[in-house]
């Protein structure tokens, strides 16, 4: 591609929008240096792993990639023998290493194939990446714990500096100094630690001069008594120094030894980032890969940089089928030119790989070159007038082009003669014919658009233009010519109608006939394209009704299922609970030894099966509903549901009950309201006592809560519930629970041979 293209179709003002996706310099680098790929092989490749990447994302979200450090010079300097890497720069590959290691837990290999190749080269390194980590605070200093010698060193250094301000601080805050002292602080210099003395008294504390202020008021003494700490400060420091270069060294040569695989993971790092940007710009702007054809149709195109820049966008079909020319006509507003660019645009992203905003219908043709001339461009360096510079850049173009390069045009051959023009235009676009090539050229030479409509190579179309606003639609209408609107415009912008009669009179009839036709043609083009959207606009709408009617339709099969489900878990658990209670009346036949009330317990139990089999869906209920227990006839009052239980008032006495085990009652005549009845047996046998004993306080309130629901369906008054004596706290957890009960309770102690205080026995009274 020529440099001159890519920058007059705005491929690199695209690719710097783009660049606004990524998170470091580096991604930005290299998405600013994209090209168009020159082997299919390789583009299709890259479109693959763009995909695989967006259905990835789909599956799972974005790659974790939004931060990582650019370790390039790093790995630079650590592939050469004995260098010593940075701690900023050790820390960084360990930052880098734990993105690996998320990016690699990330990634589901059951959802890509071609990414397998970038996968692979990922390899976290967890060891090497802890031990820097271990060593190396994200401050970018040497831990203490680095090495046991370190550890020594800085403690020992902590010491001395403690003893050398001991010593300062009792210079300081003698009187005898007072004096002499500038200000009570102690600071450094020459690495040494000093004190503040006035000029006039320096020769009052004994000391060695390390410094002096710009003005000379105040010297900085370093006092004999504290010069050999000073001295043994210096050289642990050294020794410090030492020693976290024999920190850095190792962690360096760890590096070094692991460096092909940091630099194949940054590689693919990278590469994970670049797709990703990708990806997040289809995102934003519902951008598609579009499949490949010998014929270019763009749907619902959208130019990218209208898209990004201004979020307004004005979506055109650009086609080139059966015939490979398309000559374009229309008022000089804009439109043409925008068509050009956009066709021109796109072609060159599919060919780097990056999808494009078009409808899913679309099928692209890729290009081998896209070539362009365009726009007023006159060039002063080459001493060249407008006219000379198109010509020669179409000379070159016409050089260069191929039977699979698509040649853009915009307004063919301007700043001549019209006449000449036209001649000229109709040889160059007669050449490209000859040529084989694609091209879109646009025109508002009359002879040209007369050439296009008898040729078999080219077919015209015109840019639509809105006479209200003056501004062109940037719709293209295809198989019409454009009418020319400059008397419309002159008149719309108050030029004199005097002016515009006595022009009309220079302009052949011919021609006048010719724009007459266009514009009563151009007038049915705008009514058939009326009533194609209201057609489009009801077919949209009843998609959307079906739509709508499948989604019910899957919601209804969906509930019902969810019905079924239930349906068979309540079934399951009356299987459980009939086991249980199947085995509490085989062990009471064994002690009776009569088999009656096993026989009476069978029967029974398959009768209730059937009827639970029988239900299809659940009965609903809701809070205030008369419901009872099935088989019963004491009736009671949702008060709540949760999940599947309900709470239910039976005349006072609340009691959790699970919603299978109800059915509604249509209340037509008022009963007496009995204060307590016993209402049914729940199918787990509740003992007489309940032992709390070893549980938390809240674990042994909701395990009390179910039991006393159980004791009331049981129809008993009178239980025990073991608490244990301890600290006292189950206990009084206890008796505050029983106290907030909404009926009446009444409890003591246990007698002391049912366990005193470490039991309660508790009654339940009639109300």
């Amino acid at each position: 591609m020529r440099e001159r293209d890519l920058e007059a179709i705005e491929y690199k003002k695209f690719l710097s929008l783009l660049s606004d996706y990524t998170h470091n310099d580096l991604t930005k680098k290299v998405i600013l240096n994209l090209k168009p790929f020159d082997r299919l092989e390789k583009l299709h490749k890259e479109i693959k792993k763009t995909q695989e990447l967006f259905s990835l994302f789909i599956y799972k979200g974005y790659l974790p990639l939004t931060e990582y450090p650019d370790i390039t010079e790093a790995i630079k300097v650590a592939v050469i023998e004995d260098s010593i890497l940075s701690p900023k720069e050790l820390f960084d590959i360990a930052s880098f290493l734990k993105v690996v290691k998320e990016v690699k837990n990330f990634i589901d290999l059951n959802q890509v194939d071609t990414l397998k190749e970038i996968y692979q080269n990922l390899t976290p390194l967890k060891e090497l990446e802890k031990i820097i980590t271990d060593s190396i605070d994200s401050s970018y200093s040497v831990k203490d714990s680095a090495s046991t010698d370190l550890a020594r060193i800085r403690k020992e250094i902590k010491e001395v500096e403690k003893h050398i301000n001991s010593l300062l601080e009792n210079i300081l805050n003698k009187t005898s100094y007072e004096e002499a002292i500038q200000e009570k602080i102690i600071t450094l210099r020459r690495e040494r630690f000093v004190i503040p003395v006035k000029y006039n008294y320096v020769n009052k504390i004994k000391g060695i001069i390390q410094d002096r202020s710009s003005s000379g008021n105040t010297v900085y003494v370093e006092p004999f008594e504290v010069v050999p700490l000073n001295n043994k400060l210096s050289d642990l420091k050294l020794q410090e120094q030492i020693e976290i270069r024999k920190i850095l060294k190792f962690l360096t040569d760890l590096v070094r030894s692991k460096i092909d695989f940091i630099r194949k993971s940054f590689d693919a790092i990278l590469e994970f980032d670049v797709l990703q940007v990708k990806v997040r710009y289809a995102k934003e702007y519902n951008c598609i890969f579009p499949k490949e054809d010998e014929n270019l149709r763009l749907y619902n195109a959208k130019h990218p940089i209208f898209l990004m820049k201004s979020k307004t966008f004005y979506p055109i079909d650009i086609i080139l089928e059966n015939k490979k020319g398309l000559i374009i006509t229309g008022s000089n507003t804009g439109g043409k030119t925008v068509a050009l660019k956009t066709a021109g645009l796109l072609s060159l992203l599919y060919k780097t790989a990056i999808p494009i905003p078009v409808d899913d219908h679309s099928t692209v043709k890729v290009f081998d070159e896209v070539f362009i001339d365009i726009g007023d461009y006159q060039s002063i360096e080459e001493n060249l007038s407008t006219f000379s510079y198109h010509v020669q850049n179409i000379k070159e173009i016409l050089q260069l082009t191929s039977k699979n390069s698509l040649i853009l045009l915009d307004e063919l051959i301007p700043g001549t003669d019209p006449d000449f023009a036209s001649a000229l235009g109709i040889g160059i676009l007669d050449y490209i014919k000859s040529k084989g090539s694609f091209v879109i050229a646009s025109t508002h030479l009359k002879k040209v658009k007369m050439y296009a409509l008898q040729s078999d190579y080219y077919r015209v179309a015109s840019v639509g233009f809105d006479k209200e606003t003056l501004q062109p639609t940037y719709k293209i209408h295809y198989d019409t010519v454009g009418e020319s609107m400059a008397f419309y415009i002159a008149e719309k912008l108050g030029l004199p109608n005097e002016i515009l009669q006595t022009a009309k009179k220079y302009v052949d009839e011919d021609i006048l006939r010719f724009q007459d036709l266009a514009s009563e043609f151009s007038k049915m083009i705008n009514q058939y394209e009326h009533k194609l959207r209201e057609i489009e606009t009801l077919q949209k709408s009843l998609q959307e009704e079906k739509e709508k009617y499948e989604k019910l339709v899957q919601q209804l099969e969906k509930d019902r299922k969810e019905k079924w489900k239930e349906s068979l878990k309540d079934i399951q658990k009356y299987i459980e609970s009939v086991k249980e209670e199947g085995y509490e009346i085989l062990r009471q036949v064994k002690e009776e030894k009569s088999g009656s009330k096993l026989e009476r317990f069978i029967k029974t139990k398959k009768l209730e099966l059937e009827e639970l089999k029988k239900e299809e869906v659940k009965e609903e209920f809701k809070e205030g509903d008369i419901v009872r227990l099935k088989g019963k006839t004491q009736k009671g009052t949702i008060i709540s549901i949760r999940e599947d239980r309900a709470n239910v008032d039976f005349g006072g006495l609340k009691v959790w009950v699970e919603l299978s085990k109800l059915e509604k009652v249509n209340e037509e005549k008022k009963e007496e309201k009995k204060s307590f009845v016993v209402v049914s047996k729940p199918s787990v046998k509740v003992m007489p006592s309940i032992n709390l004993i070893g549980k938390t306080k809240e674990e042994a309130i909701k395990e009390l809560e179910k039991y006393i629901d159980n004791i009331i369906l049981q129809g008993l008054t009178t239980f025990k519930i073991i608490h244990g004596y301890g600290t006292g706290v189950l206990r009084k957890a206890v008796r505050e629970y029983l106290d907030r009960l909404p009926y009446k309770v009444r409890y003591e102690d246990a007698p002391y041979h049912e366990g005193g205080m470490g039991a309660t026995i508790v009654y339940l009274e009639n109300h």
